[in-house]
């Protein structure tokens, strides 16, 4: 998880019933370098506890990209978003990127990857979620500073996400 999903889902989409379900089918990461990012003193109790209860801290332990592509990244995207594709690349993991840069990234060196609107779209596929609940949490995370389009009247969440990207 980059830290953009770390926001959505803590304190700007309150998504954490959803990391305990993927929590069950999968191990969930971020990296020292993306919890650093998370730095509002107001929220810093709560992504302490957030972070703790969810997420395992890994960082790579070797740089699987060579020096070209390394300097290509430090120029495209932050340092957070550069140890997530690091750690996806090294584990074999799905990176969880919302970053426009970042995702075009992970596409570049062939990493699996989605976003928070592309988990959401999980937990509607497993029946976890409705297709109105997935619809309110876009809505919610458009209310709380997630940089995204406003799914349009009557549209539902598979068309919304089907045209995305």
């Amino acid at each position: 998880f980059d830290t953009s999903a770390l926001l959505n889902f803590g304190h700007r989409g309150e998504l954490t019933v959803l990391l305990k379900r993927l929590a069950g089918e999968c191990r969930i990461v971020t990296t020292s370098s993306a919890k650093a990012e998370l730095t509002d003193p107001k929220r810093k109790k709560f992504y302490a506890e957030f972070l703790r209860e969810h997420f395992t801290i890994q960082d790579a332990a070797t740089t699987p990209f060579d020096l070209a592509t390394l300097s290509r990244l430090s120029r495209a995207i932050d340092p957070g978003e550069m140890t997530i594709l690091m750690l996806a690349a090294e584990i074999k993991g799905t990176a969880v990127l919302d970053d426009k840069a970042a995702r075009r990234e992970a596409k570049i060196l062939g990493l699996k990857l989605t976003g928070t609107v592309g988990l959401l779209h999980r937990e509607l596929q497993r029946t976890w979620l409705t297709d109105s609940e997935c619809l309110a949490r876009v809505a919610q995370l458009c209310n709380t500073g997630f940089a995204i389009h406003r799914p349009a009247a009557g549209q539902t969440f598979a068309d919304y996400f089907a045209k995305l990207d």
